[in-house]
């Protein structure tokens, strides 16, 4: 197991640096065989206690430890489901809640199976090993970029071919810089480097932009909503508005996420949007605001 692992640290860290799956096995056989075996001996030949004051266990340990309070948090709170529900609705609310922990009696009878044992200050010191992690802080970065991502970048006037472009041409610096060796990106695996360090600058070029922004113009649009057909075989087929919007002559059909919304039930009964358009630090027009306002 041990051998395993290491086989897919390598490969996750970029030490194995091949491009072919069946290539990369035979290297890591190859290279780092010896190696792994000879770590794994070391563990299988320590004592007991000594094993558990090495990282590899600590870390592992940590992530079961933190999985398993949070399931029993999660699990208590399915259970008391009908207690929220009489919270929020009263009795309607109360026997909607007990239904559902009815029907989740799978998940939430396992704490009862599995006989976990709850100990507060174990979870917490297992959650600061595990928010120590690098895979927890990339996984971290990568939610940050998403929200950035579709708050701000994408609330630039860019097509999406410019947008691509200007994307490419980060992740190509980053290689050069990687390729060369630069002192500065060192320190960074190839994971974190180009799945988090490049999107991460990507965002910060647009995120600036965005927030240091001058001459504010306002546009007015009527708009009409595409429809979508829902139902099918087995219910009646239905033409229903979407949270699309489309303008006459084909305005601003380059930037679709100017007429994409998520609050669909602003919108639904609307038939005219303001927007408030400003212009970037960097030379770049932004959408800064808008309303639905007939």
């Amino acid at each position: 197991m041990t051998e395993a692992y290491e086989c897919l640290t390598d490969i996750k860290s970029g030490k194995a640096n091949v491009q072919q799956p069946t290539i990369l096995y035979t290297d890591w056989q190859r290279e780092s065989k010896d190696r792994v075996r000879q770590k794994a001996r070391e563990y299988s030949e320590m004592e007991y206690e000594a094993f558990k004051m090495t990282d590899y266990y600590k870390n592992s340990q940590a992530a079961i430890t933190v999985i398993e309070h949070l399931y029993f948090f999660s699990a208590i709170a399915v259970m008391l489901c009908p207690l929220w529900g009489y919270i929020y609705k009263a009795w309607a609310g109360f026997g909607v809640g007990l239904f559902f922990t009815f029907l989740s009696v799978h998940f939430w009878a396992g704490i009862f199976n599995e006989k976990i044992t709850i100990n507060l200050s174990s979870f917490f010191q297992s959650l600061v090993l595990v928010v120590k992690a690098k895979t927890f802080k990339y996984a971290v970065i990568t939610i940050i970029n998403l929200i950035v991502l579709f708050r701000f970048t994408l609330n630039t006037q860019l097509s999406f071919f410019s947008l691509s472009f200007i994307l490419l041409a980060f992740y190509a610096l980053t290689f050069l810089a990687f390729y060369f060796k630069v002192s500065a990106i060192k320190k960074f695996s190839k994971v974190g480097l180009f799945l988090c360090f490049t999107p991460s600058i990507f965002n910060l070029f647009f995120l600036t932009n965005f927030v240091f922004t001058s001459n504010p113009t306002t546009e007015v649009y009527t708009f009409v909503h595409e429809k979508r057909w829902y139902g099918g075989r087995t219910t009646k087929a239905r033409l229903e508005k979407i949270a699309y919007i489309d303008f006459t002559n084909n305005k601003y059909e380059e930037y679709p996420w100017f007429r994409m919304f998520f609050d669909f039930d602003a919108m639904k009964d609307k038939s005219e949007i303001t927007y408030r358009f400003e212009d970037g630090l960097l030379g770049l027009r932004v959408l800064k605001q808008y309303d639905f306002t007939k």
